[in-house]
């Protein structure tokens, strides 16, 4: 009998790539209820375009709510394109810049799909000895 393997590695359908990191933010905006409420979390992953974190308020998606550095002392516009909740109850957030071209996170990102660097060690170069 002749199963068919799956590919582990999908084409990546993202237009850039995530990076886990954790940059400290203020969250400023209008909860559903109507309330104003300034928060403030850390990014689970960022992306060119936007990022992913945990929010203790309810919102809807395509709200707005703006960002705020609190290394930088950037802050932008973001609109809500996710809301979930994680294996806690905890609810997670997608957030997209409203304004494309946003430098936000201060940092370059390799285009989706893109293969990692990877770095040789040893090998025929002329820094390498021979013990």
């Amino acid at each position: 009998m002749h199963m068919q393997i799956a590919n582990y590695r999908r084409v990546e359908r993202r237009r850039s790539a995530r990076v886990t990191l954790a940059v400290p933010l203020r969250v400023d905006g209008h909860a559903l209820n109507g309330e104003d409420f300034i928060i403030r979390t850390h990014t689970q992953t960022v992306s060119q375009f936007g990022c992913l974190l945990p929010l203790d308020a309810e919102l809807a998606p395509d709200q707005t709510v703006v960002l705020f550095n609190e290394n930088t002392r950037q802050s932008v516009q973001c609109k809500v394109v996710t809301t979930r909740r994680n294996r806690e109850g905890k609810r997670i957030l997608g957030l997209e810049f409203i304004s494309p071209h946003s430098n936000f996170w201060r940092m370059s990102f390799c285009k989706p799909g893109a293969r990692s660097l990877k770095r040789r060690y040893g090998g025929s170069d002329s820094t390498s000895q021979s013990w």
